[in-house]
């Protein structure tokens, strides 16, 4: 079994989290063999059928290793392969659609859609040239089309997401980092004054006793020394626990970061509002997941984020300029749509021409002590 863990660790990056699906997909080269098996071949047809394989073997395992330039070498080699089998064996068409798979590991989506389209115009130019058949060329050039167009637009998901898990982790550190700070501060301010003032009145009683003082007088500074001491363990607990709730401004220090990370420029306009902690919070925690599946879904390059407060009304809205196609209850809008009614509040969505949220919160349901 370590012999084949090896071969594996050889084949294949370990870091991408591809598994075995490589191995499966080679199970497309049935199509080849196929055709192979009813028109068979030998002599030196033979040995560059097997010379043509290994040449594909190396240069597909070779494509999850490389990017670039190296990346565009072997989809070249692969789609050489392609023309020279099809020589020989119909079902050699399936090289380009080999060739159009690995399209989708350039860096970019606007490089992997050049190489695609590119791919796709070889194909339909060899097989012009050649006078190859339909049953050649239509399947290559649709196969291809449709297999690469779908892992472009994985790829595409795949690094926002990564973008949107490594900015998460930075806040996660940022977000620690200034929380120990504050804490920091708020206690050293707390414990600082509470503590001198808890050591003057110890001493204070100390040399009351000394001085045979009425013990009345003693037990009234202990009594101070009390309840300053308890008055200052609730205010140490409340500067431990203050930072659970969401605000919008640690939210819209993630939201820059996230979307930075992803490219996507994010424009704030947010008036000055005095609003209910919980309020606040639950503002905050739907503009994330707002944010969230901007990042995750939409294709865009701009998001807005505005909060007006027009007297009767309280107004955040969150927009993109992508194109919202669908709406599942249960999906992420759904979360938002039941965090504003929960605050009696409602939602406005608009797909189109652009993905725009609205949500509304009367005035009446917006009043508390912040």
């Amino acid at each position: 079994m370590n012999i084949f863990n090896k071969i594996h660790a050889k084949l294949l990056p370990q870091d991408q989290e591809l598994g075995y699906v490589p191995y499966l997909t080679l199970a497309y080269l049935a199509i080849f063999f196929t055709n192979l098996y009813f028109s068979p071949v030998s002599g030196l047809t033979l040995i560059a059928v097997v010379g043509a394989l290994l040449v594909f073997l190396i240069c597909y395992f070779r494509a999850y290793w490389c990017h670039g330039r190296q990346l565009l070498f072997c989809i070249t080699a692969i789609f050489a392969v392609g023309v020279a089998m099809a020589q020989i064996n119909v079902g050699a068409s399936v090289f380009f659609v080999y060739a159009a798979t690995f399209c989708a590991s350039f860096n970019s989506q606007r490089s992997s859609m050049y190489a695609l389209i590119t791919t796709i115009g070889a194909i339909g130019l060899f097989s012009a040239l050649t006078n190859q058949t339909g049953y050649f060329w239509i399947p290559a050039v649709l196969f291809s089309f449709i297999i690469g167009l779908m892992l472009i637009h994985q790829a595409e998901l795949d690094r926002k997401n990564s973008a949107l898990k490594l900015s998460q982790q930075q806040i996660q550190s940022l977000a620690k980092t200034a929380e120990r700070e504050r804490i920091s501060r708020d206690l050293h301010d707390i414990l600082g004054h509470s503590l001198s003032v808890i050591t003057l009145k110890s001493e204070l009683a100390g040399k009351m006793i000394d001085a045979n003082q009425p013990i009345d007088k003693v037990r009234e500074e202990l009594k101070g020394i009390e309840t300053l001491s308890r008055a200052t363990l609730a205010q140490v607990r409340g500067a431990v626990t203050g930072y659970n709730n969401a605000t919008f401004d640690t939210e819209l220090l993630q939201a820059r970061i996230a979307t930075s990370a992803a490219s996507i420029e994010l424009i704030v306009a947010i008036d000055t509002v005095e609003l209910p902690a919980s309020t606040e919070a639950q503002l905050a925690l739907i503009m994330r997941e707002a944010i969230t599946n901007i990042i995750r879904h939409a294709d865009t390059t701009k998001a807005w984020i505005t909060l007006t407060d027009d007297n009767d009304t309280l107004n955040l809205t969150i927009s993109d300029e992508g194109c919202m196609t669908n709406y599942q209850p249960n999906s992420g809008l759904g979360n938002m749509k039941e965090r504003i009614e929960s605050l009696g509040g409602f939602i406005n969505i608009q797909g189109a021409p652009q993905t725009i949220l609205r949500f509304t919160l009367p005035q009446q349901c917006n009043i508390g002590t912040t």
